[in-house]
Formats: C-alpha cells, structure tokens, sequence
C-alpha cells in the first residue's frame, strides 16, 4: 500500500490506519509517519496527516504564549476613538457588553464564547493534554481532554474576529481617529500563537501519542 504526497511516495507500514480524504471521500491507507513526513491524498492531494518535528515542544509553548496574550488583551484598552473633540477606550469585554446594552443578549453570548472562552477552555486543554505526553504519563481525563480538545477546535473563531475588526476600520476611519490599544495586539500575537497550535495539532498523532502512554 503507497500514498502520493507532492511527488513523493510514501510506503505504508505493516499495518497502516485507515483514513477518508475530508475533500473528496477516498479512503486511504496511511502509515506511520516519521517524523518530518507527511501524507496527502493521492486523489486530490488534500493533506492527511503529518507527523511535524517537535511538534508536541512547539503546541505547548505557542499554547502558553496565546494564552498569556488573551489575558493581557482583556487587561487593557482594546480600541480608542477620538471624534469632535470626545474620546472614549473600549475594552475587548466591552464589545461584548455593548451588545447586550443594545438589546442582543444572545449575540454577545456568542461572541464572547468563540472569542474568549472557547478559545481559552481549549488552550487549557492543549495545555494539560502536551503536559501528560511531556510527562510520559496519563493524566486524570486525558482521553477526555483530547476529545473536548478536537470538538472545540472548530468553534474557536478568534481570527475570523480579528479580521472583521480590520475590515470595520475601512468605514470607522472615516468617521473617527482610531488608536489600537495595548489589548489589541496582545488579541493579534493570540491570534498567531493559537494559529500555530492548530497547524501543529494532528488527530492522528495525538491519539497515537496518548495510547503510547502507559496504563497507571
């Protein structure tokens, strides 16, 4: 059994797993990675898996990174507008408390837990499931933890946020004098450290890293 990657074919071990390609449905055998190496799907050369080079050292660090970076952006003043002579400073929670004094309770529910919690309940979670595979043991929930961690995962919109607050500027320039605040690009370096978490997390190392670890 073999798989195409960009030109380069990657032979399957004894046993490899089995996979459905998310764009077109092929169901593929990939084997164990090394680590470096990636599988793509023959068919429409849709990336499968990938066993990254320390992979686990950089999801743990960049986690802990964004982390402290979302703290400090809820610390301090996220947007200043000044117009005719007035200034005001929003905070991050503030954009979402403005919501609610507009009457959408249920939309600023929304937005404060893709923005904020979501986000940050699964940074936690990055951040005790790398602890258990850096400790070479299984920790309280750990299976737990991994699947809360994969169905949380596309629910984080904190880039999709950042990018709707870029475009807003386009419209509020014209209208105002804007400063970024200290809390808004704590929110930007969030964004890249949690971006780099996603790109290194693999479904399929992860759950090949935690069944490696032993039964205590």
């Amino acid at each position: 059994m073999a798989t195409w990657g960009r030109g380069v074919l990657i032979m399957a071990s004894a046993k490899p797993s089995q996979m459905v390609c998310h764009e077109c449905d092929l169901l593929i055998g990939v084997p164990l990675l090394e680590p470096g190496e990636k599988a793509f799907c023959p068919r429409c050369n849709f990336l499968l898996a990938a066993n990254r080079r320390n992979a686990q050292d950089k999801i743990f660090a960049f986690a802990v990174a964004a982390l402290l970076f979302l703290a400090l952006a809820n610390a301090f003043p996220f947007l200043g507008f000044s117009a005719q002579g007035q200034e005001r400073t929003v905070t991050l929670l503030q954009c979402v408390a403005i919501l609610i004094t507009e009457n959408f309770p249920s939309l600023a529910a929304i937005v404060f837990a893709l923005i904020i919690a979501i986000p940050a309940i699964f940074l936690l979670g990055v951040i005790y499931f790398s602890s258990s595979l850096a400790l070479s043991r299984r920790l309280p929930a750990t299976e737990i933890t991994l699947r809360w961690m994969l169905w949380l995962l596309p629910w984080s919109m904190a880039e999709i946020f950042l990018i709707g607050i870029l475009v807003s500027f386009i419209k509020i320039v014209a209208m105002a004098d804007v400063a970024l605040g200290l809390s808004f690009w704590s929110y930007v370096f969030f964004s890249v450290c949690i971006t780099v978490v996603v790109m290194h997390l693999d479904k399929r190392e992860l759950w090949r890293g935690v069944r490696a670890l032993p039964n205590e």
